[in-house]
């Protein structure tokens, strides 16, 4: 276990305990108090810290992280009615904890409403944090990750069958990679032949892949298995081998995974839980953001409406997380039938490289036109920041259109971070920059990021767009 994942463990554990703590002395003080007055401190505290209680407090913590570990509440995804059971299910048995020890202890009075205020404040609280782990886990939704098999030898066979076993449900395996003739390949993998290692960088343009599992024996294809990684490491993809550690540039670590693997982390990946802090700060962020700004929502809303016909909103479809599409939201800016009348402006574009723009757009709106300049536009994507779709500061997610025209397998890399309502080239220069300057920011923040660098970015992001500094 890395020192992110054991600080993760050991920070979830103690707010558990804090937690469970909390809710026994606070339910009982509770409902205790027509026999001891809780304005009282100092009574209350002698009333009720002994060390037999004290001792029940420090044991009933550790039961309590056992009991929902036991029932792996937050490993259920996508299971509400169940998870709600599970919820109830452990609040109960930690509520019969309880009971047991104020009947062995012979405590009269209260117990019953003792027993009622713990139950409903403990499930108040496993609701709470049940949704909070939803929402902080948005958006990876319920997708298999999509892995290609590098080889078609026993090795490939015992990665595939693995994958099926232990990975069931969480992994889909779309096919296998190898320089060997087809017609010397098992039946079974042959069917799902992709092609040759020089055929993987045309395929991982045009489709979903995750994950590249190296199962080729290293010592007689050495030279495969390195060229497989180099193109994998362009595009971004997470690396797993059976046994063997390769050479990559980007800085990859070694680290075990399930039975068979050793994963080769990208760069990003390493930072589990400063990773974890970014995705907290984008939801604290984009509630507060909806919530502080709903007036601001209100007035571009009817500004939109009165001024031009069509719907409020515009949504359309990017290219996310791992290449994964979602529908981003924007105040619409344009005329409502802007998409149709795009391929009659492509010959228009001014744009070099695989995106479109145009500075004086005839589909633009009076209002779109301000807000867009203001990047009141964007303010919608807060909802698919909230959903986990976006980030606060990352790459700007990308059109299908755009993406289609992709040329170059080390574009790719763009999409191994979560895309972001502002970034670097929001505080640069906006769509004042080429789209060869657009990319090249977009991998120094990859390969560069920490959330110093995003706290500065959104530090700068106002002041940039109050100076309109290169505003489309």
């Amino acid at each position: 276990m890395t020192g992110a994942r054991r600080s993760t463990h050991t920070l979830a554990a103690v707010v558990d305990s804090l937690t469970a703590f909390t809710l026994i002395v606070g339910s009982t003080v509770w409902a205790m108090q027509d026999r001891v007055p809780v304005h009282d401190l100092p009574r209350v505290l002698h009333f009720h810290l002994t060390l037999l209680n004290a001792s029940f407090s420090i044991l009933f913590t550790i039961v309590w992280r056992e009991c929902f570990s036991m029932l792996e509440l937050f490993r259920t995804r996508g299971k509400v009615l169940r998870s709600i059971a599970l919820m109830v299910l452990g609040c109960g048995m930690m509520t019969a904890v309880v009971a047991v020890y104020l009947l062995a202890r012979h405590a009269g009075g209260a117990i019953a409403r003792i027993l009622w205020a713990f139950f409903l404040v403990s499930l108040a609280y496993e609701s709470l944090r049940w949704l909070a782990g939803r929402l902080l886990h948005a958006g990876r939704g319920f997708e298999p990750e999509c892995v290609v098999i590098l080889g078609s030898g026993r090795r490939a066979s015992k990665a595939w069958r693995e994958l099926r076993v232990e990975h069931h449900g969480r992994k889909r395996v779309l096919g296998f990679v190898d320089d060997r003739d087809p017609s010397l390949m098992p039946p079974d993998i042959a069917e799902r032949y992709l092609g040759c290692v020089d055929d993987l960088p045309e395929y991982l343009l045009r489709n979903v892949v995750d994950e590249l599992v190296i199962a080729a024996p290293l010592r007689s294809r050495y030279e495969m298995v390195q060229r497989a990684i180099t193109i994998a490491e362009a595009a971004g993809l997470r690396v797993v081998c059976l046994s063997d550690f390769f050479s990559l540039t980007h800085g990859r670590t070694l680290r075990r995974r399930a039975h068979l693997f050793m994963e080769l982390l990208p760069k990003d990946e390493q930072h589990l839980f400063a990773q974890r802090l970014k995705r907290t700060l984008d939801v604290l962020g984009a509630v507060a953001g909806l919530v502080v700004l709903a007036p601001v929502f209100v007035a571009v809303g009817v500004a939109v409406k009165v001024t031009s016909p069509g719907p409020v909103f515009f949504s359309q479809l990017r290219y996310g997380y791992r290449r994964r599409q979602f529908r981003i939201w924007k105040f619409r800016s344009m005329v409502h039938n802007a998409p149709e009348l795009m391929a009659a402006l492509e010959e228009r574009n001014e744009a070099s490289g695989p995106i479109f723009k145009i500075k004086h757009d005839s589909r633009m709106t009076a209002v779109g036109s301000f807000l867009r300049r203001t990047s009141l536009d964007e303010l919608p994507q807060l909802w698919n920041v909230l959903r986990g779709d976006m980030s606060l500061v990352g790459p700007r997610p990308m059109s299908v259109r755009d993406v289609l025209l992709f040329d170059k397998l080390s574009l790719m890399r763009r999409f191994s971070v979560r895309p972001g309502i502002t970034g670097a080239w929001q505080v640069t220069g906006r769509s004042s920059l080429s789209f060869e300057q657009w990319i090249s920011l977009d991998f120094d923040y990859i390969d560069e990021w920490s959330l110093g660098l995003d706290l500065k970015i959104l530090a700068r992001t106002l002041p940039a767009v109050l100076k309109r500094s290169g505003a489309a």
